[in-house]
């Protein structure tokens, strides 16, 4: 599968609120690496906590919404909200199913995301 279509399904399952199709979306030894820029950030490991991660991230930010965005030359999602202003950054790795995950929420590392929008939709 395309990563093109990896970002697609996740970012509909988080759009939806899908818990099954989010899960679905996972392998189910799913890694997730969160670079929060300070102790908060770290590893979650295996498809409950991935979900929980995400699902927490975007509580956090509830006037946000995911979008479909380059990452690394690859396809992966952004959390932005309406201002424009990006509160996350998710790049994503896998073939049939997400294996990895690294989701950045650092304002430092996001300085450059708030300068440019890199949309792929």
């Amino acid at each position: 599968m395309r990563q093109y279509d990896l970002a697609a399904r996740l970012r509909a399952a988080l759009d939806h609120g899908d818990e099954l199709a989010l899960a679905g979306a996972l392998n189910r030894d799913v890694c997730m690496v969160v670079d929060s820029g300070d102790e908060a950030g770290g590893e979650l490991r295996d498809r409950g906590r991935v979900v929980r991660g995400l699902r927490d991230q975007q509580a956090r930010h509830p006037d946000a919404s995911w979008v479909t965005v380059h990452v690394n030359g690859q396809a992966g999602l952004a959390l932005r909200r309406p201002n424009g202003e990006v509160v996350g950054v998710l790049s994503i790795d896998g073939t049939a199913a997400i294996a990895r995950l690294w989701l950045c929420t650092s304002p430092r590392k996001l300085a450059g995301w708030n300068r440019r929008r890199p949309e792929i939709d």
